[in-house]
């Protein structure tokens, strides 16, 4: 008698196993960006969305685009509507570079989540993510079904510059954590072009916040080698007042306010101060009429400091989870960005040869007087087959082609076309002939992003 043979596992196996799949999918899917794009799924699906509607071109309302996100990113639209306005900020400690626009209020440095509701905001995709080559090559990106096996999202864009570097990113997984410093795209693209001149180069690319204040801010290896940003107090002197217009990383106004009232109340110089701030810091501080203040006094005072660890975990392009230097992250970025290129190339070239396979086509259905022949033909059909027994090649093309193009002056115009789509093909294949070749053409693309330098 036949008997279902059930397999008995551990409970605790059982649990270790379930704890292991779960931490992968926070990984995967919620906290941990790519190393190709930068992007956590939630953003990358936004991205998507944003290029397939209205919002490509033309500002839109933020909770239309949030609920057009959903039917990639099934976790809610309030986790989409607050993911959204985090690709929006540009305020200092935030995005350097925006990969989304926005009008409305979405935020600042004195509070990051004062956030308007997304009824009254409206967002479309930055100039620079379009520039920086996220939907370039759009057919040759790897694409994945989404949750509902509905339609078809991409695995990760393939843009220009390895976008990881340039805006902050902090996910919190489990059993993982990553934390990306902001750093400036000169820097990045310096730092490429030395390593693809030469793959032995280290990098390791400095911290850089767009507006942070010199001399308020340190880069160092703590005792366990561990890369630390550490960010203070910047001050600037007008009309005589001493006044606060930089507060450490993750200091919102309330903390800073709250540091202030304790201060005053401790046995220092500082007697009070007067709150001027609108979108960014400016508090004035009053010291105690005897005071001597110097920039050392001042800086002791205004001890407290935010230090960030930086700690790099991110997605490989094959699917891995790995923790990365620097040097890591390009060496993997172009590597799958060269072959990302050949792709793309081989593709355009075979386009290009496909087009003047037309029109060559086209010219001799011309001088053969086919449009004549077509009057007696009593069928589109019956015309494709004839075609195709005169070794047409494109019989189904050349069927459907209008009769205002089947003049002697269409054979002169297809005649250039044909000699522009040879150069683009010879062009097309030059590109993928050589490393050298398609090292040189990444370095250009690079190169032409330096007039998006925010220190200029």
């Amino acid at each position: 008698m036949w008997e279902e043979v059930v397999k008995t596992v551990d409970f605790t196996e059982q649990v270790n196993q379930d704890q292991k799949k779960y931490s992968r999918y926070v990984c995967d899917s919620r906290a941990i960006p790519n190393v190709m794009d930068g992007l956590k799924p939630v953003q990358r699906r936004i991205l998507w969305t944003m290029w397939n509607s209205s919002a490509r071109d033309r500002f839109t309302k933020t909770v239309k685009v949030a609920g057009m996100v959903m039917a990639y990113h099934p976790h809610g639209n309030s986790s989409i509507e607050e993911a959204i306005a985090q690709m929006v900020q540009d305020f200092i400690f935030s995005n350097n570079y925006p990969l989304v626009s926005g009008e409305g209020t979405f935020g600042d440095a004195l509070d990051p989540k004062a956030i308007a509701s997304p009824r009254y905001t409206e967002v479309t995709i930055s100039d620079f993510a379009k520039d920086v080559g996220l939907f370039e090559s759009i057919p040759d990106l790897d694409y994945v079904d989404n949750y509902d096996e509905t339609a078809k999202e991409p695995i990760f864009f393939v843009p220009k510059i390895p976008l990881v570097f340039l805006n902050p990113v902090l996910g919190i997984a489990t059993g993982f954590r990553t934390n990306l410093a902001g750093r400036n795209l000169s820097d990045l693209v310096d730092a490429s072009i030395s390593f693809l001149e030469n793959p032995e180069t280290e990098v390791d690319l400095s911290p850089w916040y767009k507006g942070l204040k010199k001399d308020s801010y340190l880069y160092f290896k703590n005792e366990n080698q561990q890369r630390v940003f550490s960010t203070g107090f910047a001050f600037e002197y007008s009309k005589g007042s001493l006044f606060l217009v930089q507060a450490p990383q993750n200091w919102n106004r309330e903390k800073v306010i709250m540091y202030l009232e304790n201060l005053v109340k401790e046995p220092n110089e500082v007697r009070d101060y007067l709150d001027h701030s609108k979108d960014d810091f400016r508090i004035e501080i009053i010291f105690k009429r005897e005071a001597k203040m110097t920039p050392k006094k001042i800086k002791a005072i205004f001890s407290k400091t935010n230090q960030e660890v930086i700690e790099q975990n991110v997605i490989t392009y094959n699917g891995g989870l790995r923790k990365c230097s620097d040097s890591d992250i390009i060496r993997d970025f172009f590597s799958y960005r060269k072959k990302h290129l050949k792709a793309r190339f081989k593709r355009l070239a075979q386009g290009e040869k496909e087009k003047w396979d037309k029109l060559r086509e086209l010219i001799r259905f011309i001088k053969e007087k086919w449009s004549e022949k077509a009057t007696a033909i009593e069928s589109k059909s019956v015309l494709e087959n004839s075609l195709k027994e005169a070794n047409f090649k494109h019989y189904e093309w050349l069927a459907q082609i209008p009769l205002y193009r089947l003049t002697i002056k269409e054979v002169a115009k297809s005649k250039e076309s044909i000699e522009a789509a040879k150069k683009n093909y010879l062009s097309y294949r030059e590109l993928v002939k050589s490393d050298s070749t398609l090292t040189n053409f990444i370095i250009s693309e690079m190169r032409e992003l330096k007039k998006w330098d925010l220190r200029k």
